[in-house]
């Protein structure tokens, strides 16, 4: 009967440390954040968009994640018809505005 208190206890007190962790753990997430700015992001392709698409679905991370606000303008620096192709990709995938 004891023991069973004594792991009961235990296991309440485990829990109650754990939610006094985690509620520590969002508070200072959310005082981390930087403050909500809507900016406007513009990566310029060339070629056949050579690190245009990591560079957009980075920020696009960044905006699903609530770290960053703001839009990603795709802005045409001499695409060609395949970077073009993947500029439009990214388009409908990422929520980008190119502008040709």
């Amino acid at each position: 009967m004891v023991m069973g208190m004594y792991l009961a206890f235990t296991v309440l007190g485990l829990l109650a440390a754990f939610g006094l962790l985690a509620l520590c753990w969002l508070l200072l997430g959310r005082l981390l954040l930087p403050v909500p700015l809507d900016l406007t992001v513009s990566l310029t392709g060339h070629g056949d968009g050579e690190g245009m698409e990591q560079g957009v679905r980075a920020l696009h991370w960044l905006r699903r994640t609530g770290l960053w606000r703001g839009d990603i303008r795709i802005v045409d620096g001499g695409l060609s018809p395949r970077g073009l192709a993947v500029a439009r990709r990214l388009v409908e995938d990422c929520h980008a505005q190119l502008h040709i």
